[in-house]
């Protein structure tokens, strides 16, 4: 028997409430930039270097939620479904892996993949055709350069272009996920 859970009530969310969201998302993300660094070294303090794995840990996490949703609540069937789902989820891991150097940099994959849904999320109210995915992709990295730029501009932070590429990745990854595991009707 199929566990149901009703999501109807994030269609009827409207648009002004979505890009508000988006909104608050990336002041919220903004808004930490120059406590990221204090932040992380008391973390590092309480937990030590096990924290590191704690961007992994939520991949994990979020991985085995999203297969039981594949099959209890959306029933996929088709086992291209699956192989997408296994191969996305490996490449993050293996981008956390080899890719992210400290621990705080794991999270990139996390923030800025959960942004990337949020922003589909946002336009899909209003773009009807598979260019979402694009511009969905496009405005995450433009929002992941003000990100490096806004930390350029702080004392206690540094501009990297590699940061950048990682949060265009992820979001590059969040919009894979959408594209060939979750696969919502985009024409409705």
């Amino acid at each position: 028997m199929p566990i149901h859970i009703d999501y109807g009530f994030i269609k009827k969310v409207s648009r002004e409430w979505r890009w508000g969201i988006v909104a608050m998302y990336t002041l919220a993300m903004y808004a930490f930039l120059p406590f990221g660094p204090r932040f992380w070294r008391f973390v590092l303090s309480q937990w030590g270097n096990s924290i590191n794995y704690l961007g992994l840990i939520f991949v994990c996490i979020l991985g085995a939620y999203f297969l039981l949703y594949l099959i209890f609540q959306k029933q996929a069937k088709k086992i291209s479904v699956y192989f997408a789902f296994f191969l996305i989820s490996i490449t993050c891991l293996a981008i956390l892996k080899y890719m992210c150097i400290s621990g705080a940099e794991r999270f990139h994959l996390l923030l800025y993949g959960i942004l990337s849904c949020v922003i589909f999320w946002a336009l899909k109210l209003d773009i009807k055709n598979n260019k979402i995915y694009v511009f969905a992709t496009i405005l995450v990295f433009l929002l992941g350069t003000i990100d490096e730029f806004i930390q350029g501009a702080l004392p206690m932070r540094v501009f990297d272009v590699r940061d950048i590429f990682m949060n265009w990745l992820s979001s590059g990854m969040g919009e894979l996920f959408i594209i060939f595991v979750l696969r919502p009707d985009i024409h409705n």
